[in-house]
């Protein structure tokens, strides 16, 4: 059972970036979004210490989880713009 359970936590389509700078990290989501069509679903995200520690199903089952809740809550521009001023 927990078999299945994992396997719905991890449908999804996820691009796992390592090692790029910024300037590249957009390029790639970019040219991604250009060949695959904007409408398609693709979560994307970036490594980091703690999650190069993490077993790879539980990396990507956070991620479309992230992904999930953010597309049904999408942050404002005035709360991103709060966030960035309060760090």
């Amino acid at each position: 059972m927990e078999t299945i359970d994992a396997q719905k936590q991890t449908d999804g389509k996820v691009a796992i970036l390592h090692g790029f700078t910024r300037e590249e990290i957009f390029a790639i989501m970019r040219a991604v979004k250009r060949e695959l069509g904007a409408e398609t679903n693709v979560a994307f995200a970036m490594t980091t210490k703690h999650s190069l520690q993490l077993k790879l199903q539980d990396v990507v089952a956070d991620i479309v989880q992230e992904h999930a809740y953010l597309k049904a809550n999408p942050p404002t521009r005035q709360s991103t713009a709060a966030s960035a001023e309060s760090t």
